[in-house]
């Protein structure tokens, strides 16, 4: 039998509150079982954003002096940025149907930073019990998730939303101004201050594209997909 299909699409940098509705849009679809898995892959102009739990904590300098905004949303986990050059990939995938409970996906999305980073020589570590992908000790990859289902029936699908963000090369200055994920005592890094050269975004975003599918099982189809 072939490989269930996961579309997916580069869609550049795009605004994250944009972003975050086509992933409502894109949930509801996959509940209702109209669409296949989808992975969109894309950058956002500077933000910071945190879980609603952690809302303003976390901050070295006050919110005006952030230099971006600063969005509560729907996901797990504690403060980070998002900015450009850095690789943010949210899947919408329908959890049941790949077999995984919560913690698994999570130990899977970190598994394809990890094989990502492995395809430039990178040796990308988990940091047990912290979530997130580390390289020489720092935080390269952030992980929050969410997890829903859209049609509140038995047997309803459990469809997952957020998902990762590589720091390909990305301004770490950024991240000066935050304790980044909570954790105080670690540092970030990008692939590129580790390989001493930038990496092109659209090239690092094929590449965990072909990861993603590999881990997942997925037959991965690059398709054009609309904001």
């Amino acid at each position: 039998m072939s490989p269930p299909v996961c579309r997916t699409g580069w869609l550049r940098c795009i605004d994250y509150q944009e972003a975050w509705a086509l992933q409502h849009e894109l949930v509801a679809r996959r509940g209702s079982g109209l669409i296949d898995d989808t992975l969109l892959l894309l950058e956002h102009p500077p933000v910071y954003t945190t879980g609603r739990r952690n809302a303003g904590q976390h901050l070295r300098v006050g919110r005006e002096a952030l230099g971006a905004p600063l969005l509560a949303v729907d996901r797990g986990g504690d403060i980070t940025f998002h900015g450009p050059g850095q690789l943010v990939a949210y899947p919408i995938i329908d959890l049941r149907a790949a077999g995984l409970g919560v913690v698994d996906y999570v130990r899977s999305l970190e598994e394809v930073v990890i094989g990502t980073l492995g395809d430039y020589g990178i040796e990308g570590r988990r940091e047990p019990p912290l979530t997130g992908v580390w390289a020489d000790g720092e935080k390269i990859a952030a992980i929050g998730v969410r997890v829903s289902r859209p049609e509140r029936r038995a047997g309803g699908r459990w469809v997952t939303s957020h998902g990762l963000a590589l720091n390909v090369s990305v301004d770490l200055d950024w991240f000066q101004r935050i304790v980044p994920c909570g954790i105080a005592d670690r540092g970030v890094t990008s692939m590129e201050r580790l390989l001493g050269r930038a990496v092109p975004l659209e090239e690092a975003a094929d590449r965990l594209a072909e990861q993603f599918g590999a881990v997942f099982g997925r037959c991965v189809l690059r398709e054009a997909i609309t904001v």
